[in-house]
C-alpha cells in the first residue's frame, strides 16, 4: 500500500513539475527563463501544414503530412532554430458557429506538430484565430464550418455572440488533450505564449471596447488554469497601443514586410535600405509589455543578406521571439506552393537559409536594446557583416563561420572553429556546388560534413503559385570540396550526403533524409540566359548562362548570328554550379543589334535555345527561329531606361492606402499609337487620414541597364523624356536614385502636347526620393532617409544609380489646382 501511495504521489509531483511554465515576465516586461532567470531570445518560423493552403498543398504533392512534419522539424533543428509559431485556422476549420471545438485531421496534425517540436526543444507561440479565409488562394472548398463563417472579421471585437464563440473556442482548445503527449494544450511546456487573434480589425477610436475585448479573451484563457504569457497585435494599427497598455494582456506582437506583399516577381535593388529602422517598436506606451514578432520576411527576394539586418532592428526594439512567415515544407518547396510572396526552405533556398541561421545568432548574441546606428554604418555589427554588393550575410566568431554566399573573409580563429555553414566558397572551404553545406568539428581531427543537393533556379518563385510550375529543382551531382583548416587539409569529390572525416580520411557515409526527393532527375533541358543585353566596354564581351538538365552536358556552345547570314561558334566553359561562360572578342562585328543561340550538346544530340529545337545554325536544315539578342554599342550611344518594351506591371508606384489615390496603367499614346505609361493621382491636397506625404511616384529599376555603361566609365550629358501632362499638369519630377537611397532630380516642364523634353544632367540636384514598394505595416518612412539628408560630401555617381522615378508632388502646383493631376510618359533615355 505504501508503495502504491509513493507511486501515486510521485506521479502527481511529476505532473506538477511538467506543468510548470518555462518562462515568466519580470516587472520591466522582459521574458526570462524560469530555470536561471536569463533572458529569452528565440528565432524560427511559422509552420502552417495543419491548416488552410499548406494543408492542401501537402495533398497536391501526395505528401504524408505526418512524415512531412517530422522532416521539416528536423530542418528547424539543423538550422539551430528554436522558435515556432502555431498559426492555426481553428476559426474556420475546427469549430462550429458557437465556437465548439471540432476534432478532425487539422487538430490531429496540430497535436502532432506540438509533440514533434517539443521533442526537438523548439518553443512555440499559439495563434488559434487567424481571421483570413482558410480557402485562399483557391477559394473553392466549401467545407469550412467555423464561427468565421458566421461573423465577419470586423465584428469580432464588438459583437457579443462573436465574442462568446471566440472565448468558448479558446477555452475548449486549451483544455483539449494532446494524444501524442498526454497533456492538455494549456499545460504543454514548450508552448510559451498565446496570441489570442491574428491581425484583428483594429479600432484606435474605440480603445474602451478594445480593452474590454482583450480582457474578455484574457479571462477566458485564465479560467482554464492556463498560465502562458498572453499577447495582442499592435502592428495592424499602431494607434491601438493605448489599448494594450490599459489591458491585462502581457505583451504585444508585431509584423514586418519591408517590401510589401505579392509583387508577383522578384524585387531588385538594395533591400538593406528597407530594413534600416523600426522605430515603432520603441513606443513608450509599450514599456513594461513583452514584445515578440509573430511574422516577418523580406518578401519577393531570394538572396541571403536581409534577415540579420531585420533581427538586428528587432533586438534594438526589445523583441525576444521572432518567426519568419512561413516555412516552406520540403515536399512543396520545389513549387513554392505555400505562400506566393514568401519563400524559405533549408534545401531549396540555401542562401536564405544560411542567412536565417545567422539571424538566429543575431537574436542570441545582440543585446536587447542595442543600437548600431543606421545604414551603411550598421553593415558591420558585433560578429556580423552584411553586404548588398556581395549578396552576403556573414557570421564570423571564434567558434562559428557562416556565410550565405561566396566570401573572401578569413575566420577570426581557424583553430577554434567548430561550426561552418555556407553556400559557395570561403578561404577555408572551396565548393563548386550551389546547395547548403554544414561542417562541424566533433572531436580532435574529426569532422561531420553534411552536403545538400545542388539547386537549379528554373523560374521566378514569386509569380502566382501553381502545382504545375516547378521553380526550384534539387539534383545530386558529384562536386569538389577543398578544405583548408587546421587538421583538415584535403580535397574530395563527393555527392550530397553525410560524411564523417577523421584524420583527413572519409570514414563513413550515409544518405540524406528525403534522398528520394533529391534523386529524381530532370526530364528535359533548360537554359537560363545571364548575358547582359548590351556591351560597350572595349572589345571583349562575356556571355553567361545556367544550363539545367538530367545530367552534366558534354558541351555548351554559343552561336553569334550575323547579318544577312552566317554564324560563329564559341565553346562555353563551366564555372561554378550550373553556370557556363565564354569571353568573346567582338571587334570583328560592326556596332549594332545582334542575335545569338546557346546550344546544349550531348553526343550527336544538339538542342538549340531558346526555341529548344534540334540542330545548330552551322548545320544544314537550320531555319529562322526565336533567338536571344544583344546590342554591341558605342559607349556614347543613347541608353533607353523606360520604353515600349517594358512591362508596366514591373513598375512600382505609391500605394493608395491612407495616401493620395494614384493609378498606373499602360496606354496607347500620340498619333503613332506608341505605348505609354499613364500615371494619375486624384487629389494631392492634404488630408488628415494620410500617413504619407502628398506625393505620387512611380519607379523603375534600371541597375541592370546602367551596369554596362558603368564598366566603360560612360557619363551621360542629357536626360531625354518623351511625355505630356494631363488636365493642365505642367510639372513633374524626374529623379535618379542610387543604391544608397540618395535622389538626384530635376523638374520636368510639361505641356498638353506629346514632346521630347531634354534636361542637362548638370541640372540634377539632391532631391527626396520615394522608397518603393512601400512596406507593410507602414514601418518605413515614405522617403529614403538618405534622400532627405545633407549632401555636402555627396555627389551623383552614375555607377551607383539603380532607379529612375517620376513624381507628381503637391508643392509643384497651386493650392487651388491639386485635383486630377497626371502624366503620360512614353520614354526616358540618357544621352552621352
Amino acid at each position: 500500500m505504501k508503495r502504491l501511495l509513493f507511486i501515486f504521489l510521485s506521479f502527481l509531483l511529476g505532473a506538477s513539475a511538467q506543468c510548470a511554465e518555462k518562462v515568466y515576465m519580470d516587472k520591466e516586461g522582459v521574458i526570462r527563463w524560469t530555470a536561471d532567470n536569463s533572458e529569452v531570445a528565440l528565432f524560427g518560423a511559422n509552420y502552417c501544414l495543419p491548416s488552410a493552403c499548406d494543408y492542401r498543398a501537402a495533398g497536391y504533392v501526395g505528401g504524408n503530412r505526418k512524415a512531412m512534419i517530422a522532416e521539416d522539424m528536423d530542418h528547424f533543428r539543423r538550422m539551430r532554430w528554436d522558435a515556432l509559431r502555431l498559426c492555426f485556422w481553428g476559426d474556420f476549420q475546427n469549430t462550429d458557429c458557437k465556437g465548439n471545438l471540432i476534432a478532425n485531421e487539422h487538430l490531429d496534425l496540430l497535436d502532432l506538430l506540438i509533440a514533434e517540436a517539443t521533442k526537438r526543444d523548439i518553443y512555440m507561440l499559439l495563434s488559434p484565430i487567424v481571421t483570413y479565409d482558410s480557402q485562399w488562394p483557391e477559394m473553392t472548398d466549401t467545407t469550412n464550418t467555423g464561427f468565421a463563417k458566421c461573423y465577419k472579421k470586423n465584428s469580432l471585437i464588438h459583437n457579443e455572440k462573436a465574442i462568446e464563440a471566440q472565448t468558448n473556442y479558446l477555452k475548449q482548445l486549451l483544455n483539449h488533450r494532446n494524444p501524442y503527449t498526454g497533456r492538455q494544450l494549456k499545460d504543454e511546456p514548450n508552448i510559451l505564449f498565446v496570441e489570442f487573434i491574428n491581425e484583428p480589425s483594429q479600432f484606435p477610436d474605440d480603445i474602451k471596447s478594445m480593452v474590454r475585448y482583450i480582457n474578455r479573451m484574457n479571462r477566458a484563457l485564465r479560467s482554464t488554469g492556463c498560465k502562458k504569457l498572453t499577447f495582442y497585435n499592435v502592428s495592424q494599427n499602431f494607434g491601438v497601443a493605448p489599448a494594450i497598455r490599459q489591458s491585462d494582456v502581457q505583451g504585444c506582437t508585431s509584423a514586418w514586410y519591408p517590401e510589401g506583399l505579392n509583387n508577383n516577381r522578384t524585387i531588385r535593388g538594395n533591400g538593406l535600405l528597407f530594413v534600416d529602422r523600426y522605430e515603432q517598436l520603441l513606443n513608450p506606451l509599450l514599456d513594461g509589455k513583452a514584445k515578440i514578432v509573430y511574422e516577418f520576411d523580406h518578401t519577393d527576394i531570394s538572396t541571403g543578406y536581409m534577415y540579420p539586418a531585420m533581427v538586428r532592428e528587432f533586438r534594438r526594439g526589445g523583441i525576444q521571439f521572432a518567426t519568419i512567415f512561413s516555412y516552406d515544407m520540403l515536399r512543396t518547396a520545389p513549387t513554392n506552393l505555400g505562400w506566393q510572396t514568401q519563400y524559405v526552405n533549408m534545401v531549396y533556398t540555401p542562401s536564405k537559409a544560411v542567412s536565417s541561421m545567422i539571424a538566429a545568432e543575431v537574436m542570441r548574441r545582440v543585446p536587447r536594446g542595442k543600437h548600431y546606428g543606421y545604414y551603411p554604418v550598421n553593415n558591420r555589427f558585433g560578429d556580423f557583416r552584411l553586404s548588398y554588393d556581395e549578396m552576403l550575410s556573414e557570421l564570423n566568431s571564434a567558434d562559428m563561420f557562416y556565410y550565405s554566399n561566396n566570401t573572401s573573409s578569413k575566420p577570426k580563429d581557424e583553430a577554434a572553429l567548430r561550426h561552418i555553414a555556407g553556400v559557395g566558397s570561403s578561404p577555408v572551404v572551396s565548393y563548386d556546388g550551389t546547395g547548403i553545406y554544414f561542417l562541424d568539428k566533433t572531436a580532435d581531427n574529426t569532422w561531420q560534413l553534411e552536403v545538400y543537393p545542388d539547386i537549379m533556379e528554373l523560374d521566378d518563385p514569386f509569380k502566382m503559385i501553381s502545382p504545375m510550375r516547378t521553380v526550384r529543382k534539387a539534383t545530386c551531382r558529384e562536386r569538389t570540396f577543398r578544405f583548408n583548416l587546421p587538421g583538415l587539409q584535403m580535397e574530395l569529390k563527393l555527392r550530397p550526403g553525410k560524411y564523417t572525416i577523421i584524420n583527413n580520411k572519409v570514414e563513413s557515409h550515409t544518405l540524406l533524409p528525403a534522398d528520394d526527393l533529391y534523386s529524381e532527375p530532370m526530364k528535359d533541358w533548360q537554359v537560363v540566359d545571364l548575358t547582359p543585353k548590351e556591351f560597350t566596354n572595349g572589345k571583349t564581351a562575356t556571355f553567361k548562362c545556367d544550363v539545367y538538365g538530367p545530367k552534366q552536358p558534354e558541351r555548351v556552345a554559343l552561336y553569334i548570328m550575323w547579318k544577312p547570314w552566317g554564324c560563329k561558334r564559341y565553346e562555353m566553359t563551366p564555372v561554378r554550379g550550373f553556370t557556363y561562360r565564354t569571353d568573346v572578342d567582338l571587334s570583328w562585328l560592326e556596332k549594332g543589334d545582334y542575335e545569338y543561340h546557346i546550344s546544349v550538346e550531348n553526343g550527336d544530340e544538339n538542342i538549340l535555345f531558346p526555341a529548344k529545337t534540334s540542330g545548330t545554325p552551322d548545320k544544314c536544315f537550320y531555319y529562322e527561329q526565336e533567338t536571344y539578342s544583344f546590342r554591341w554599342a558605342d559607349r556614347n550611344t543613347t541608353l533607353q531606361l523606360l520604353g515600349a518594351a517594358d512591362d508596366w506591371k514591373h513598375l512600382r508606384y505609391s500605394r493608395t492606402y491612407l495616401s493620395p489615390e494614384s493609378e498606373l496603367r499602360p496606354v496607347q499614346s500620340g498619333t503613332e499609337l506608341t505605348k505609354g505609361f499613364k500615371f494619375t493621382v486624384k487629389d494631392l491636397a492634404e488630408n488628415k487620414t494620410y500617413v504619407t506625404p502628398c506625393d505620387a511616384t512611380f519607379s523603375k529599376f534600371i541597375g541592370d541597364r546602367m551596369s554596362t555603361r558603368a564598366e566603360s566609365n560612360a557619363v551621360p550629358t542629357e536626360i531625354s523624356i518623351t511625355a505630356r501632362g494631363l488636365n493642365g499638369t505642367d510639372k513633374a519630377l524626374v529623379n535618379f536614385v542610387d543604391k544608397d537611397g540618395r535622389g538626384f532630380g530635376a523638374v520636368v516642364e510639361l505641356t498638353a502636347d506629346n514632346r521630347e523634353i531634354t534636361i542637362p544632367v548638370s541640372k540634377l540636384v539632391p532631391m527626396k526620393a520615394a522608397m518603393l514598394p512601400q512596406d507593410w505595416p507602414g514601418v518605413n518612412s515614405y522617403w529614403y532617409p538618405a534622400s532627405t539628408g545633407r549632401y555636402e560630401t555627396s555627389s551623383l555617381d552614375w555607377k551607383n544609380i539603380e532607379h529612375v522615378q517620376m513624381s507628381l508632388r503637391r508643392e509643384f502646383f497651386k493650392p487651388t489646382d491639386l485635383k486630377n493631376k497626371g502624366i503620360i510618359v512614353e520614354s526616358i533615355s540618357l544621352k552621352y
